[in-house]
């Protein structure tokens, strides 16, 4: 009895293996069955078999994203971590101080006029202070990134928004006395 279980798991598994891409890829019951016969050379698979597979492969896909959900949320979170680090990192290298320096020469070509013998007649080295005070697009980056964090973790209240019709009218007023909601049951009424 045990070994019948097994191969029939086994015949679901592979079943399985073919018809998870396929739903996937959005192919009818049908043509998922067809394809199915196909691959396994099998002479008959009925649709209802391959519907229960697939429902089977909805809840574990859906078991493991449950169980999953967790850890996603924390590897988030860890990425966006990593990228606040580094913004901060660079916005506070991007405020550092130092000096531009450039250099100058100026020659004549030597005797053999050949391109290695140069005979240099003046050089001048050129210094600037740069003072920086910081690039605010890494401000940005870590504002952006904050903001993620705090959706991530549901920090925000849901937001409130007002529904209107297409004259502008509320269609959902926040409070009616009984005549209101009367007349307003009577107009949807008489409209459908």
């Amino acid at each position: 009895m045990t070994n019948l279980l097994y191969k029939r798991r086994q015949s679901q598994l592979l079943r399985m293996d073919i018809e998870a891409p396929l739903y996937k890829r959005g192919y009818s019951i049908r043509a998922i069955a067809d394809e199915v016969k196909a691959r396994l050379d099998l002479p008959t698979l009925s649709t209802r078999t391959v519907h229960k597979d697939i429902k089977l492969l909805l809840a574990e896909w859906k078991e493991y994203r449950i169980a999953n959900i967790d850890e996603s949320i924390q590897l988030e979170l860890e990425r966006i971590d990593e990228v606040v680090r580094e913004a901060w990192e660079a916005w506070d290298k991007s405020k550092t101080d130092y000096q531009k320096k450039r250099a100058k020469q100026k020659g004549i070509p030597g005797e053999n006029n050949s391109s290695d013998a140069v005979i240099t007649i003046s050089k001048e080295l050129q210094s600037e202070e740069v003072i920086n005070y910081g690039d605010p697009r890494y401000l940005e980056v870590i504002h952006k990134n904050l903001a993620e964090r705090r959706k991530l973790l549901g920090l925000y209240s849901p937001e409130k928004r007002e529904l209107t019709g297409k004259d502008g009218s509320n269609l959902i007023p926040q409070q009616l006395s009984v005549e209101e909601a009367k007349s307003l049951i009577n107009h949807l009424e008489n409209e459908y």
